[in-house]
């Protein structure tokens, strides 16, 4: 009777051992996804949760081609800035300034207005933000393939979430603000972008 205990000791012993095993496995792993998810959900500066996600259809931009921004007036009332959607469609990249907002940078670089830049990215949709990249004190950019370029130091952003790619700014690329769409018009809060402030 001896042995057969002994060997049954150890037969309940191994599967005791994969028992323990099967619950701690489960837990490591649950420990990397969980892991994972908070890397993936963490952002960075210019992720694209404040912004708008009205989509004008996608679109792709040729790596081989800058395309400036193009200069508009919007119109402004009621406390709205209205910027005709047809014409961002269009261009694929608009900016205005708001006048009479004075800003100054933290570098010391002061403007008497507020610059406002509204593109497309390649998905279709529309993005808005403050046309800031402040280190350098860039106001002008253009689209690259599916990047957005500072015209100042050419630091890269990712055109669909604005994520830095390379160069000395890509904590700081255009700060996106909310909108509304309405009449075939983008519709932003004048007050809303007279308060904004530098990030750095």
């Amino acid at each position: 009777m001896g042995p057969v205990v002994d060997k049954r000791a150890k037969v309940m012993g191994k599967g005791g051992g994969q028992r323990r095993r099967v619950p701690l496995l489960v837990a490591v792993l649950v420990v990397v996804m969980l892991a994972g998810v908070v890397l993936v959900d963490r952002g960075t500066p210019g992720s694209s949760s404040k912004g708008g996600s009205y989509n004008l259809g996608s679109r792709k931009y040729d790596p081989g081609r800058r395309i400036q921004q193009t200069e508009i007036v919007p119109d402004f009332r009621d406390g709205r800035i209205y910027v005709d959607l047809a014409r961002v469609n269009e261009r694929g990249i608009v900016s205005f300034k708001i006048p009479n907002q004075p800003v100054t940078l933290p570098n010391g670089t002061t403007f008497d207005y507020l610059p406002v830049t509204v593109y497309v990215a390649p998905s279709g949709r529309v993005v808005a933000a403050v046309s800031f990249c402040e280190p350098c004190s860039g106001t002008t950019f253009h689209i690259r393939g599916n990047r957005l370029v500072c015209n100042v130091c050419g630091t890269e952003w990712n055109l669909e979430d604005l994520r830095g790619i390379s160069g000395g700014c890509v904590n700081f690329p255009p700060d996106e603000v909310r909108y509304q769409v309405e009449g075939g018009n983008l519709l932003l809060d004048e007050q809303e972008l007279r308060s904004w402030k530098p990030r750095v």
